[in-house]
């Protein structure tokens, strides 16, 4: 790091804040207008001071049009200045920097929000014009001008560049109002998707849950036939073991459908498949025929010729208590 660049006091640098690159030609433009008033006045000047009449009030303006941007006030008490000093012609107190003055005044109505500072600004310059004439003397002629034009081009310009401000600023809030009813109406319909997701997932569940259930009731079934081999029985358990992944894939796809999935799922009734905590695989017969008949299905349990050796999951279905009409 270069020495220079090396800081070890407290205090950082402030940088002097520069004005936007499409301001500069509005401000050289507003100093033109400013400076041909300033000259037109100097031309018809009875006995004009090529200095205080003409260099002094053009020097002013090239310091006053730009300060207007960050200081507003301090512009306008700059450009009053040359209004005081005009006050010391004995021809006529009138000179061509009221038109300035009106002009930074309502800059400032346009770029201050606030009422107080300005208002204060104001009674600053109205105290330095009346203590110039207080001072110098006058005629009455420029106490008039002084307590009735100053004031007007001060006050009047500020509050049209108030108005100004005030109609920027309506339209501009109604813009964002508009922005943000337009997000809101997003924010609707995007609600109204989600519960519409939310719909389909349930009747998803309820529909193919029951299908489902169904033939996994079938598989069971088929399992205590007693003219099946050993080989069809694990082919209907691998059937029963295939139906559990396929209800554990439905719950699966819900949970994606559902907006907001509860983290702690309420237990289902009995009868949707896959519902339970084992599935249908683990369902003993009592339990399906239980389910099936809680659907509305008409079951009938009957045992036909010799019973085979059955697995521990049909023992259990059929040494409960599961026969129905």
């Amino acid at each position: 790091m270069p020495p220079h660049e090396h800081m070890t006091g407290p205090w950082p640098r402030r940088r002097i804040p520069r004005p936007p690159a499409g301001s500069v030609p509005v401000d050289v433009a507003l100093w033109g207008v400013l400076a041909a008033a300033t000259g037109y006045g100097f031309r018809d000047a009875g006995a004009p001071s090529p200095f205080l009449d003409l260099l002094l009030p053009l020097a002013v303006l090239a310091v006053a049009v730009p300060l207007s941007r960050h200081r507003p006030g301090a512009a306008v008490v700059l450009v009053n200045g040359l209004c005081a000093l005009g006050l010391a012609d004995a021809a006529t107190p009138a000179n061509a920097q009221v038109l300035s003055v009106a002009v930074l005044s309502c800059l400032l109505g346009a770029r201050v929000a606030g009422a107080r500072g300005p208002l204060l600004v104001f009674v600053g310059c109205l105290v330095l014009d009346v203590a110039t004439c207080a001072v110098l003397r006058v005629q009455p002629v420029w106490w008039f001008y002084t307590l009735a034009v100053l004031p007007a081009a001060l006050l009047l310009p500020w509050l049209a560049g108030r108005y100004v401000r005030g109609r920027r600023e309506l339209v501009r809030e109604g813009w964002q109002l508009a922005h943000r009813l337009e997000e809101r109406q997003h924010l609707v319909a995007e609600r109204a998707r989600l519960a519409e997701r939310a719909d389909i997932a349930a009747d998803m569940h309820d529909s193919l849950g029951h299908v489902l259930s169904l033939v996994a009731l079938r598989a069971g079934a088929l399992e205590l036939s007693p003219d099946l081999t050993d080989r069809d029985r694990a082919d209907l358990a691998e059937l029963r073991g295939t139906i559990a992944d396929a209800v554990e894939h439905l719950r699966e796809t819900v949970a994606v459908l559902h907006d907001a999935p509860d983290p702690e799922p309420e237990p289902e009734p009995e009868g949707k498949a896959g519902t339970a905590a084992g599935g249908p695989a683990h369902d003993t017969l009592e339990d399906l025929v239980a389910r099936a008949v809680a659907f509305g299905v008409p079951v009938r349990w009957e045992r036909r010729g010799t019973v085979p050796t059955l697995s521990p999951l049909v023992e259990r279905g059929v040494s409960g208590s599961c026969r129905r009409p």
